[in-house]
This record gives C-alpha cells, sequence and structure tokens, in this order.
C-alpha cells in the first residue's frame, strides 16, 4: 500500500512539474462546455462551438494564462536546440576504425596457424 501511494505521488509531482495539470484543466473545462451546450443544441453543433475557442469559459481563460506563466518563466536556454546539453546529445563521434594486425609469427606455416611438429603425447602405459 506505501509504495502505491508513494508511486502515485510521484506521479502526480511529476505531472505538476512538467504543467500536465493545466492540461488536465482544460480537459475538464471543455467537458464542462461540451455538457453545457448539448444540454439546449444539437451535439455536433455543441462539440462545433466547444472547440472553436469564441466563447471560452471560466476554466479555459485560467488554463491559458497559467500556462502563459509557466512559458514565462522558463529561462530562456529551455527552448528546444537553445542547451548545450541537447547539442551533446546529437554530437556526432569519429567512426571507430579497428585494424586488424600483421600476423608475421615465427613459425607460421600457413593461413591456419602454427602447424604442430612434435609427435602427439600418448598416455603411459597402465600396469
Amino acid at each position: 500500500m506505501r509504495r502505491h501511494l508513494s508511486i502515485t505521488c510521484l506521479l502526480f509531482a511529476w505531472l505538476c512539474a512538467n504543467g500536465a495539470v493545466w492540461n488536465a484543466v482544460q480537459l475538464v473545462a471543455w467537458a464542462q462546455m461540451f455538457h453545457d451546450y448539448s444540454q439546449v443544441m444539437p451535439t455536433a453543433q455543441a462539440i462545433q462551438v466547444t472547440f472553436d475557442g469564441s466563447k471560452p469559459c471560466e476554466l479555459c481563460h485560467i488554463s491559458q494564462s497559467a500556462q502563459d506563466t509557466a512559458r514565462e518563466q522558463q529561462p530562456r536556454d529551455a527552448d528546444l536546440g537553445g542547451s548545450d546539453k541537447i547539442l551533446l546529445a546529437f554530437h556526432v563521434t569519429a567512426p571507430l576504425v579497428l585494424h586488424v594486425p600483421a600476423t608475421d609469427w615465427p613459425g607460421v606455416v600457413h593461413d591456419t596457424g602454427l602447424l604442430r611438429t612434435d609427435p602427439v603425447p600418448v598416455r603411459p602405459p597402465r600396469v
């Protein structure tokens, strides 16, 4: 139980840090607007009026102003490509060239390696 609670709290903190909470507020605002509009007009027209942006509700204004404030508070280098860390991630490294050393070993008779010149040892006889 404690592990599930800690994972849930960590997930919520991550969502808050990334600004996903304001996206959730916007989603709730759209659902509320659609529900209100669908009570007085057909569904297709309610969807069109909800998402056209001409009549935003109070939650839409709150969400938009919070997202704008969050964007203003970010440092200028936080944009994509403005940080050295991101540039280093795309840094092209030199290709790795492997060199096979020359096989000028003494006693090599052929390409397969050393050939045995002494007789193969045999087991001593049993008594």
